[in-house]
């Protein structure tokens, strides 16, 4: 994985602690490191979190006389024998008491820094860093890449052709580059492609590209910049265009915009930007399949969607490390990820479970009491249970209050622009979720493997190796994103059927393609921004293109989600639903009937992130922050 900035404008930017020297083949000026000292400087202050301010720890300190005024608020609201005058009155007192404690000043997105962004884009590869510049068609190129070493040979960043200058984030799982680095097979099929057009040489060979991917590319006799992300948007691309200028940046800042799942190349004499897709989602078929056919093909398809992308990891050096881990609710989606990856791994392997839950101060509730922890507690055993070969962990991640008021801003600045309420509640959940934090972090591994469940939770510490102040060593995390969006998992889709049409599984398919087409602006880009500013990689198996296209044109709509008539208490007919229904049956078929039935819980609720300062209980998801 790497971290990726390119900017063209019409001056220089000196970027601060960095000493550029001219190129051996003085064309360019560089410097370049993979002194960790150095390094650690950059990472040090992009992921820099201030103290609590004076506020924070009033609010802090105060938090039982929060929780009085609420609950004063919440009964004064309701009482029915105080007229409406006289309740306003109250009401605003308490809600001005309430104000005088625990509201927070608003706090601004800082603006643009370069040298800033450059610090952020270190976070995502610590293990060596470039920075590069050059002169081209009257433009200064300015080129910054961190870059965390996942696979070998080591190939260093910006990569300079004959013709081409690139940077590229992700990993391939083309069968050309499976044992050699991706970076340098793209290179050698940019020249390999060479035609009469340039733009369609770069286009072809970014067709031909399986994976997961950001990208810049500069065409050095042309003078353009062609940057972009995989057709689903797996990779995290940003950018600024102003006044003669334009940034591409893996992270984001006062400014930016998402990078659409497409191609853009920037003309460097023109300043104009056009737009290319690369692939379009396929058409959905009529088919007749059997529910049998389907239920093969879909544990055959999947399993190696998961098996590519285990195989792709450098193994680490001391073999009790964990290479990977799983993003791990313990739900249905990522349970037959990780059911998947111990069918893949080798045996005394060790595979890291995360479950992250948090100190909930307006409800009172404990991350060790979140509905995620339980249900993750659940799927571990039994995991352990089908695989006592593999070593797995149950990482539990508690996160109190006042780590969530110290890091909220950091994860806000990490996921913009994206800016609502929900957006900080699912983000703030995967921010701690994937990082390096042992005072917020322990493991569990299963000790004796001949109890059964009711058993182990009469006495869970009799049973379990407990370790305090763990810091996973998986750089690898994978994620059962993108499940809910092929196999209709959310509320939203069963509410297509709350009037039965003909139509209902045609509106079925629509909205799950439009799903597909939007998640690198809803979820992707988002979640990658804020989990791999902890050097951490993501790998999406639901996400594989292949898979896509195979479940869009082949899994029939009543597959994903199937319905029965019944009766409700009065009499009257009502439908029965079951979102994901073929996954659900999967996992019937892999002996995980324990969590074939579970409900969809989306994670800022099964973590317990949503909604944590008091006096918010009637904020709304989509409000601006």
């Amino acid at each position: 994985m790497c971290g990726i900035l390119l900017r063209v404008a019409n001056s220089f930017i000196t970027p601060r602690d960095i000493n550029l020297t001219e190129n051996k083949k003085g064309f360019c000026f560089e410097w370049d490191t993979k002194d960790p000292q150095v390094i650690e400087k950059f990472l040090q202050e992009g992921a820099h979190v201030g103290e609590l301010t004076q506020q924070q720890q009033t609010k802090l300190d105060n938090l039982d006389v929060l929780r009085s005024l609420v609950g004063q608020l919440g009964k004064i609201k309701n009482n029915v024998k105080i007229s409406a005058s006289e309740k306003v009155q109250q009401v605003s007192a308490i809600q001005c008491r309430i104000d005088a404690i625990g509201k927070e000043d608003e706090t601004p997105m800082r603006e643009f820094d370069f040298d800033r962004l450059i610090c952020a884009v270190a976070n995502r590869g610590p293990n060596y860093l470039n920075c590069t510049q050059f002169e081209r068609g009257g433009k200064k190129i300015q080129l910054f890449t961190s870059i965390l070493s996942l696979r070998q040979p080591f190939t260093k960043q910006p990569v300079f052709g004959d013709e081409f200058v690139l940077q590229f984030n992700g990993e391939l799982y083309n069968q050309a580059c499976l044992d050699g680095n991706d970076t340098s097979l793209i290179m050698d099929m940019l020249h390999s492609n060479l035609g009469a057009s340039r733009c369609e040489t770069i286009m072809t060979t970014l067709r031909q590209l399986n994976g997961e991917w950001a990208i810049t590319i500069i065409d050095l006799l042309e003078n353009k910049v062609y940057f972009g992300r995989d057709s689903i948007g797996k990779r995290s691309l940003c950018y600024k265009k102003i006044n003669g200028e334009i940034i591409v940046s893996s992270n984001s800042a006062v400014g930016f915009q998402e990078c659409r799942n497409e191609i853009y190349v920037y003309d460097m004499g023109t300043d104009d930007i056009e737009t290319y897709k690369i692939h379009e989602l396929p058409t959905s078929l009529t088919t007749t399949a059997s529910e049998e056919i389907v239920l093969h093909e879909l544990y055959t398809r999947l399993l190696e969607a998961t098996r590519i992308r285990h195989d792709t990891i450098h193994p680490l050096k001391n073999p009790n490390d964990s290479s990977l881990a799983v993003l791990f609710s313990g739900g249905l989606d990522c349970t037959i990820i990780a059911r998947f990856l111990c069918e893949v791994t080798k045996d005394k392997s060790s595979i890291d479970l995360l479950t992250v839950g948090f100190e909930n101060p307006r409800t009172g509730q404990t991350p060790e009491s979140s509905p995620d922890r339980k249900l993750a507690t659940k799927s571990w055993f039994h995991l352990c249970k089908m695989f006592p070969d593999l070593k797995l962990n149950l990482v539990e991640i508690n996160v109190d209050y006042k780590h969530w008021l110290r890091h909220k801003y950091r994860v806000r600045e990490l996921m913009y622009p994206c800016n609502t309420e929900m957006d900080l509640s699912i983000a703030i959940a995967f921010y701690f979720a994937s990082s390096t934090m042992p005072q917020l972090t322990s493991m569990k591994a299963l000790r004796n493997y001949d109890i059964d469940w009711d058993t182990y939770t009469q006495n869970p510490e009799a049973y379990t190796h407990h370790i305090l102040y763990y810091t996973s060593s998986a750089r690898v995390l994978f994620s059962g994103l993108g499940a809910d969006e092929l196999f209709a998992g959310y509320s939203r889709h069963e509410g297509l059927f709350n009037t039965i049409t003909s139509k209902n599984y045609h509106e079925l398919e629509e909205s799950l393609n439009h799903d597909i087409r939007v998640i690198h602006e809803r979820n992707l880009g988002r979640d990658d921004r804020v989990m791999s500013c902890w050097g951490k990689e993501l790998r999406y198996p639901y996400l594989d293109e292949d898979f896509i296209n195979w479940v869009i044109s082949s899994v029939p709509p009543q597959f994903k989600f199937k319905y029965e008539i019944g009766m409700n208490k009065r009499g009257n007919e009502k439908i029965i639903p079951t979102r994901k229904y073929i996954l659900r049956q999967l996992a019937e078929q892999l002996g995980m009937s324990w969590v074939s039935q579970e409900s969809k819980r989306a994670i800022q609720f099964g973590a317990k992130s949503a909604k944590l300062e008091l006096g918010q209980s009637k904020a709304k998801g989509t409000d601006s922050l």
